[in-house]
């Protein structure tokens, strides 16, 4: 505030590019997706062949006169695949529009911004949500409390709040996702990805501890969502994928190891072998894994290198004390590329094969578009009030009828039940 002997003083505002206080773009698993195969479809389910036997049947015969016996043909079946209906949507009203447009006046447009940068938003919230195991839940809580009366989640420490996005809408429903609680009215206002706590913008009717937190615009008993990685990548033997029955087709379910030991080499080494035993290759196999789980692996590799220089051998000067291990796209593990991914599981590493990967697409993403209307007119909507004249504002949306699917599901693999430290509990 100016005092009496420097009214005259104008007020200085920075100009430079804005801190953005949330997380900023980061989209391992989508970067890898992005680059496979890409299939339009319609309506109608896209169907996914695969082959199961080669044919043939070998044995022993008669060199004279001996009954030959009788052949076999090769054997297959489908996957059945389509695309999910996301949306992110914009609203501003006419103040915020002319306030911002001269920028003499105002530092950033952000009606502009939103239209610049929203599909990197857009993109950024999908790499969430396709971590996801088919169904519409971003988080598990299982703590619950109300603050000044606002509900605050506390989450589990698999996902914890990696997810959730701040100043999203999300529906709330009950441990057993049939009771729908909140219908996206609350937003989350504060997200603490450290406590794994976020606070809504209100009080959740009957919140409790266990509550799941999807995005919006889901309803009905056990919500759909994008099949996501952790739908595709599975060790559960029964339950169908892709319309196969896991409990008869044993070829569908992921190889996996039991990580409650520890992301070891030799886990991993277990991983890869089972691939192999069962496929008899493992090609460009990636591991996706939390940054919990590289910081348990970077110790082992000080533990080892330590190790080494402190026994005295010749090649002790060869090792760094403190290797340069941080910012890295990738290390070496088990003979593995792992890549930190944020927004993946904190006890499980997913294995995938990236060839293996595709998209079902119905149209590109892209705007909402008013039929019969063409550039601005079909893209931003007049609001309307409620006396059914024109309000002061606008409104836009982005669209995206995509989803996700592996063609390999049995060539991919997962090490679960991962411990963590005490620095990422």
């Amino acid at each position: 505030m100016a005092s009496n002997t420097l009214w005259q003083q104008s007020e200085v505002v920075r100009t430079k590019l804005f801190p953005f206080w949330a997380e900023a773009d980061f989209m391992v698993l989508s970067d890898f997706i992005n680059k496979g195969e890409v299939e339009i479809v319609g309506e109608r389910d896209y169907r996914i062949p695969f082959k199961i036997t080669f044919g043939g049947r070998m044995g022993h015969y008669d060199n004279q006169l001996g009954d030959m016996g009788r052949g076999s043909s090769p054997q297959g079946n489908v996957m059945l695949q389509s695309f999910y209906s996301m949306r992110l949507n914009f609203e501003f009203d006419q103040l915020q529009i002319k306030a911002t447009t001269n920028k003499s006046v105002a530092v950033q447009n952000p009606f502009l911004q939103c239209i610049a940068d929203g599909f990197r938003e857009f993109e950024l919230l999908w790499d969430k949500v396709i971590h996801n195991n088919g169904t519409a839940v971003l988080a598990t809580s299982n703590g619950y409390s109300t603050s000044s009366g606002y509900s605050v989640y506390t989450m589990t420490n698999t996902f914890g709040t990696q997810l959730l996005r701040r100043g999203q809408f999300y529906s709330i429903y009950d441990s057993t996702l049939t009771t729908l609680k909140s219908s996206g009215v609350l937003y989350a206002t504060q997200i603490n990805t450290g406590a794994r706590t976020v606070t809504f913008s209100g009080i959740v009717p009957n919140g409790a501890s266990g509550d799941l937190i999807c995005f919006e615009g889901v309803t009905g008993a056990n919500p759909a969502g994008p099949r996501g990685v952790a739908y595709w990548i599975s060790s559960a033997t029964s339950g169908t994928t892709a319309g196969i029955n896991r409990a008869t087709e044993y070829q569908i379910i992921s190889k996996s190891v039991s990580g409650t030991n520890g992301l070891n080499v030799e886990t991993v080494m277990a991983l890869w072998d089972r691939i192999l035993m069962d496929r008899g290759e493992v090609p460009n196999l990636m591991g996706l894994c939390a940054p919990a789980q590289r910081a348990y692996a970077y110790s082992q590799m000080v533990a080892i290198q330590m190790s080494l220089i402190d026994s005295g051998d010749k090649v002790a000067g060869l090792f760094d004390r403190l290797p340069k291990l941080k910012g890295r796209e990738f290390f070496m593990w088990g003979g593995i590329p792992h890549y930190v991914d944020i927004h993946q599981d904190q006890t499980t590493n997913v294995y995938i094969v990236p060839t293996d990967w595709g998209r079902a697409r119905l149209a590109p993403t892209g705007f909402f578009e008013t039929p019969g209307k063409s550039g601005a007119d079909a893209r931003f909507i007049q609001l309307y009030g409620s006396t059914g004249g024109p309000a002061a504002g606008v409104w836009f949306g982005l669209c995206k009828d995509d989803d996700l699917y592996c063609i390999n599901p049995g060539q991919q693999g997962l090490i679960s039940g991962l411990p963590l430290s005490t620095f990422y509990q």
